[in-house]
């Protein structure tokens, strides 16, 4: 939601609180009106857990949630948004099944062997701004009684490219 250090962090005077660095904002908002400081950090993060994780986050992700969620306050503000990046982070969020932790280090994979097949890629150019798709295909050389440059030439006038710059397909 920030520019700052990838979204989280503080950096080139990006700091807590200031947002005209942002590229969005997070716009939920739960007062401070629970007993104890540990009181409110368990209703945040139950809430923050149903909304973004259906309910599936881990008890041991909630303590380090909790945890930092306390570390922020009296700043009520600053620590629900803390909440919010660190429930961001965790592997509960980025699925929709429920994550169950073996405590295992996974196994190593074995490189593929190469295939004979030739090398084949997409790739995809982003253009920002405006993109002149009748100047990407342009009509070259075509069969039939229809001469498709021409009718390029007259739709395009002064931006049509030169039929010498083209390269055929």
């Amino acid at each position: 939601l920030s520019n700052c250090n990838g979204g989280f962090g503080a950096f080139n005077g990006c700091r807590e609180g200031i947002f005209s660095r942002g590229v969005g904002h997070l716009a939920f908002s739960m007062p401070y009106n629970e007993a104890s400081d540990d009181d409110q950090a368990e209703a945040v993060v139950s809430k923050l857990s149903t909304l973004l994780t259906s309910g599936r986050l881990s008890t041991s992700n909630k303590q380090v949630i909790k945890s930092a969620y306390i570390k922020k306050l009296p700043d009520a503000n600053a620590a629900l948004r803390m909440a919010q990046q660190l429930i961001l982070t965790t592997p509960e969020f980025h699925t929709t099944n429920t994550v169950k932790l073996s405590g295992q280090k996974r196994e190593g994979t074995t490189s593929q062997q190469p295939s004979a097949k030739p090398y084949r890629a997409i790739i995809q150019i982003m253009l920002y701004g405006g993109c002149d798709s009748f100047n990407i295909l342009v009509p070259h050389t075509c069969t039939g009684n229809k001469d498709m440059y021409q009718e390029y030439l007259q739709v395009r006038q002064d931006i049509a490219l030169p039929k010498e710059s083209l390269l055929e397909i």
